[in-house]
């Protein structure tokens, strides 16, 4: 009768183990699904007159929670992005770039940041 007792407990444990796992599962699959992001391509029109310019416009981009690549171009005068539009957006990194001194399509940066810009670095004309 033990033996009996025993095995229905060792199937009934196996049972309810195998069903918490297979939940378990199902929701790490839903919260995976949920936590999907979303990499965004953007380019922003960026400011800028040299190498110094190219360093600061990246590191400040690539500062910004959510961003993966920065990429400036004195040519083009662009940066290229790639980001996680569930954490950040163009205009977040846009009104970071002009708080270090560099106007934006769509920010200009304070006159007091642009001017404490090395000599090199101040384009306005």
């Amino acid at each position: 009768m033990k033996r009996v007792i025993y095995l229905f407990a060792a199937v009934a444990l196996t049972v309810a183990m195998t069903a918490c796992t297979n939940t378990a599962s199902k929701k790490s699959e839903a919260q995976a699904t949920e936590v999907k992001s979303e990499v965004a391509h953007a380019t922003l029109a960026v400011k800028g007159a040299c190498g110094m310019c190219k360093t600061r416009i990246e590191k400040t981009a690539k500062a910004v929670k959510g961003v993966s690549t920065a990429e400036w171009s004195l040519e083009k005068q662009e940066l290229v992005l790639d980001f996680d539009s569930a954490q950040t957006s163009l205009k977040s990194v846009s009104e970071a770039i002009a708080k270090v001194g560099h106007d934006t399509a769509s920010d200009t940066a304070p006159d007091d940041v642009y001017n404490a810009l090395p000599g090199c670095c101040q384009y306005r004309n």
